[in-house]
């Protein structure tokens, strides 16, 4: 049997409200995490690109499969799987830093208007 661990929470830095591990987010460099329809709301409202919209997409696929492959490693338990699983989480959660600076820098950040 595998034990049951408290899940993470940051405050969202775009509406405040509790970011709970296991939902959508985006980690904003600078600013802190947010949830991910936050981060769409303050997008749209200002008429952001296809290549945004982009980004965002691929990022939403790997914040799943980080959120997937954590929660895999807490199954498999110790050893040799959970260890392997857990450094391939790592390998995703740095594309999807990449990822994220690079969508920070198209949309000139996420200053309150």
């Amino acid at each position: 049997m595998y034990s049951i661990m408290p899940l993470s929470k940051w405050k969202c830095v775009l509406c405040g409200e509790d970011v709970i591990e296991g939902q959508r987010f985006f980690y904003i460099p600078g600013k802190g995490y947010a949830h991910a329809e936050c981060v769409y709301e303050r997008l749209a409202e200002k008429g952001y690109s296809r290549e945004v919209a982009a980004l965002m997409d691929a990022n939403e696929v790997l914040a799943y499969a980080i959120v997937r492959l954590k929660e895999a490693a807490r199954i498999a338990g110790e050893g040799e799987v959970s260890k392997e699983i857990t450094d391939a989480r790592k390998k995703i959660e740095g594309l999807a830093a990449k990822l994220e600076k690079m969508l920070v820098d198209l949309v000139g950040g996420f200053e309150e208007d």
